[in-house]
């Protein structure tokens, strides 16, 4: 009788380990929303290129993208940040929200954009456009409150930081100065490789007040940002700016 139940019990258990895998196999391919577009309105934002360690970006960037600075020690780094009054995606309704991403300056991969970076680490307080990255299968942490201290009335003191649950943590400080004086529309586009594809992020940006900054970039020892520049902080000797716009549109597609 023993015998006969642990004959009729792996009977059962293979039939199950089929069942389970035919399954898993047939199970159709998660959808996801790999395109579209997001209005910016009331924003303010600062830019900050450094140079760090080729060997430690390299690490970080896939070998189908040439950094700037492929060949050469050190290469350019960006540091973006941007506190818009109104997000709003795929004409969904708009919130208010804050933005920081961490890049490394590449070579234009389809020669558009005035400028091309490739995303390291990119965070948003806005749920709709962390879900929405998401479903792009872009790398993106939604952090709920993402401290930006600016205000034209407070002097030019300027301060972002991203705490937990972001990480790495970081926090950029220093002196901003805004101008009025409107300088032209700007593209910039910024990459990622993902499970699915490569996804652009493309941003144009109508007409923009480009002013300048003294930043500094600030991590905590024996994080990862730490290990990408090889300090605790980085400096911006390559371009600083603080800039405001009205109004700017981001296109999120793969790119073929």
């Amino acid at each position: 009788m023993n015998s006969k139940r642990i004959a009729m019990k792996a009977i059962w258990l293979g039939a199950l380990l089929v069942v389970f895998t035919t399954a898993v196999v047939a199970a159709p391919k998660e959808d996801h929303d790999a395109s579209f577009s997001v209005q910016f309105s009331d924003c303010v934002e600062s830019i900050g290129v450094g140079l760090v360690p080729t060997a430690n970006v390299r690490t970080y960037v896939p070998s189908s993208f040439i950094l700037v600075g492929d060949g050469q020690p050190v290469t350019p780094l960006v540091v973006r940040t941007a506190r818009c009054g109104a997000i709003a995606v795929d004409g969904q309704e708009a919130k208010p929200g804050e933005i920081v991403q961490i890049g490394a300056v590449i070579v234009p991969p389809d020669g558009t954009g005035d400028i091309n970076n490739y995303t390291i680490w990119y965070y948003t307080s806005n749920a709709k456009l962390a879900a929405h990255l998401r479903r792009a299968v872009v790398d993106v942490q939604h952090v709920q409150s993402i401290d930006y201290n600016y205000s034209a009335n407070a002097g030019n003191a300027f301060n972002v930081r991203v705490s937990k649950p972001g990480s790495p943590p970081l926090s950029l400080s220093g002196m901003v100065m805004p101008s009025s004086a409107p300088a032209g529309s700007f593209t910039a586009n910024w990459w990622q490789a993902t499970c699915d594809g490569v996804v652009k992020m493309s941003t144009v940006v109508p007409s923009i007040n480009i002013g300048g900054a003294d930043l500094t970039l600030t991590t905590k020892s024996q994080s990862a940002l730490a290990d990408l520049i090889g300090a605790e902080t980085l400096g911006f000797p390559i371009i600083q700016q603080f800039n405001t716009f009205a109004a700017a549109q981001m296109t999120v597609n793969e790119s073929e």
